[in-house]
């Protein structure tokens, strides 16, 4: 038999921009947590991957890791994101955390490519960056603090 996967369909939904900064932190901590279980199983890192010698590049910190290999840790994140709104979630950040305030820094030091907001709820990947005001793409406005990543 084969198997055909059928996901919820999720383009109706548009994520609100200060969940941007959710994603980021959920596929971070998605990576780490995939991380943790294969070291567990006797992975390690290796230039490629090697299911024999249980090698893999992405044996790595998120921040190390390829944009190719973040924007799928993204994706998951995103998707579970607007499953949770699809369903009837709410989604509140009730208060700056420790933990909050410690990602935020992880994310503003980290290696990241940003995307335009606009077009990422089109499902389009526009790549902006720090201090952009307009997206060259779409031509909306940026509006993200850009001071949470200096």
């Amino acid at each position: 038999m084969s198997y055909k996967p059928k996901p919820i369909e999720l383009a109706d939904v548009k994520l609100p921009d200060e969940l941007i900064e959710l994603r980021e932190a959920i596929a971070e901590n998605a990576h780490e947590i995939w991380a943790q279980k294969r070291q567990a199983e006797g992975w390690r890192f290796g230039p490629e991957r090697d299911d024999k010698l249980k090698q893999t590049p992405d044996m790595v910190k998120y921040e190390d890791l390829s944009e190719k290999e973040k924007e799928y840790d993204r994706e998951m994140a995103m998707q579970t994101l607007k499953l949770m709104l699809k369903i009837g979630y709410d989604i509140v950040k009730r208060e700056d955390t420790e933990l909050y305030r410690v990602l935020l820094g992880r994310i503003a030091n980290a290696k990241q490519t940003f995307y335009c907001p606009h077009c990422e709820k089109d499902g389009m990947m526009t790549p902006i960056y720090k201090h952009q005001v307009f997206c060259d793409k779409c031509g909306t406005k940026i509006d993200i603090d850009w001071s949470l990543y200096d």
